[in-house]
């Protein structure tokens, strides 16, 4: 709790920093940044402005914050409240998921579930009644890039069909695993792009099973070992009654990308026209926009050439219901160091983070230290979540955790709800684009249907 008389007179510009980072954490943008132009303002920094104020109340409706004031449990209550709102906000839709679109597919196959459906993808593929079903992945194709593009893509954006949430961290490595699996995060233990791995003492990136520092392989790959999962496609092969498959656009090499990508959608129309349930995976456009960032020219091609691709598999397939999807969203970013405050370092048992750099994973040996430095110096640009309140609040999903998942998550996280990203190298990594924060640009995802009739 706030206290004017403890608080304000001692230190009138922390107390207002806290005000800051505290109060209105979950504000609308405008009332946001109504009420910090009013903090900036030189008289709302004046002591002078204050005096003749008795208690919290008349502060509040000073700074038009009247509407927070509680009448029964006081400002203390409208803190907990808010912050209560936040880690809501933060949670995994459980209703309307990438996990909830995968228990559809795993459900018209005839196979268990393992969380609820998607009812409005249930009556579609009901509907259809087609034998045979392809998800097509787009990664880094979210509802923002999407709308964005939409004059470029206007195959894919005239079969707009339904919105949907990613999963915590909104990334390659936990989004594609909770689509490929039908389940959580905390469930698979696929968090993000570099976890730690105890029987190793190592950061191992996850995907390409190599340390994170010096790139040595890891053999055999941790996917196959500790990470080791059933994919959808797997578990509905297992009965014989259906066919599936799956390919990625990554084992493809050409002369050129574009090569590369066209011998890709050749091969993926071969994998749909043969199975009865496909997934084709695209690292486009995601790979482009971390290089590139989202919005330019650039990244408008390949869109284009997606759609012309996309067109024609969904033609060439007509007796196949095709379902498009992105795993994440994305967002321009700005790179910083980890260690460009010497302090906040100093309260790192590790000097490096793990899971991504928009949801930075830190092993801490000053809590109380680590905590004041990171509100001081990050606060107004990534929400501070302390591993129990990370579990607790379901940030991660829900179901059974996996076991490994206990020692990769260390203590602290700070996730990006702006525009920054950390890195720990020497040089920065060269990203203009990113994603794994918690903004509606990286959670937001978008779901596509062709051939419905």
């Amino acid at each position: 709790m706030l206290d004017l008389d403890n608080d304000f007179y001692k230190n009138p510009g922390k107390f207002i920093y806290e005000c800051q980072n505290v109060v209105f954490e979950n504000f609308d943008t405008s009332k946001k940044e109504f009420i910090k132009s009013k903090l900036r303002h030189k008289s709302y920094t004046d002591l002078k402005y204050f005096r003749g104020i008795s208690d919290m109340t008349q502060f509040y409706k000073l700074c038009e914050w009247d509407y927070l004031y509680d009448d029964i449990d006081g400002p203390a209550h409208v803190v907990t409240s808010i912050k209560a709102k936040n880690f809501a906000e933060l949670a995994i839709n459980k209703k309307s998921s990438l996990v909830n679109l995968s228990n559809s597919i795993l459900k018209w196959f005839e196979q268990p579930t393992f969380h609820d459906s998607l009812e409005k993808v249930d009556e579609l593929l009901k509907k259809s009644n087609k034998k045979k079903v392809s998800l097509i992945l787009l990664d880094g194709f979210g509802t923002v890039i999407a709308n964005y593009y939409k004059e470029n893509c206007p195959f894919i954006f005239s079969h707009k069909f339904m919105e949907l949430e990613t999963v915590n961290p909104p990334t390659t490595v936990a989004a594609t695993t909770s689509l490929t699996t039908g389940l959580y995060p905390i469930e698979t233990g696929y968090i993000g792009w570099t976890q730690y791995f105890k029987e190793y003492d190592r950061s191992i990136n996850v995907f390409l099973s190599n340390d994170k520092f010096t790139g040595e392989k890891i053999l055999p790959p941790v996917t196959l070992t500790t990470l080791k999962i059933e994919n959808i496609w797997d578990i509905i092969n297992k009965d014989g009654k259906y066919k599936a498959n799956q390919i990625c656009s990554f084992a493809f090499r050409g002369q050129n990308e574009i090569e590369s990508y066209n011998m890709f959608f050749d091969e993926a129309d071969k994998i749909v026209k043969d199975n009865n349930f496909s997934y084709v995976y695209s690292a486009n456009p995601d790979h482009i926009m971390h290089k590139e960032g989202t919005m330019n020219d650039i990244v408008k091609e390949n869109i284009i050439y997606l759609d012309g691709k996309v067109k024609t598999l969904v033609e060439n397939n007509k007796d196949t219901l095709f379902l498009l999807v992105a795993d994440h969203g994305f967002q321009d970013v700005i790179e910083i160091p980890i260690y460009e405050h010497g302090d906040f370092l100093e309260t790192l048992e590790t000097k490096y983070f793990t899971i991504e750099g928009r949801f930075a994973s830190f092993s801490v040996k000053n809590k109380e230290k680590f905590v004041e430095l990171a509100n001081k110096y990050y606060g107004k640009d990534f929400y501070i979540v302390s591993k129990k309140e990370l579990l607790e609040n379901n940030i991660l999903g829900y179901g059974n955790m996996k076991p490994y998942a206990e020692e990769t998550l260390f203590d602290y996280f700070l996730i990006a709800k702006g525009k920054y990203i950390f890195y720990d190298s020497i040089e920065p990594i060269g990203f203009k684009g990113a994603h794994a924060g918690l903004t509606k640009e990286e959670r937001s995802v978008t779901l596509f249907a062709f051939n419905c009739d």
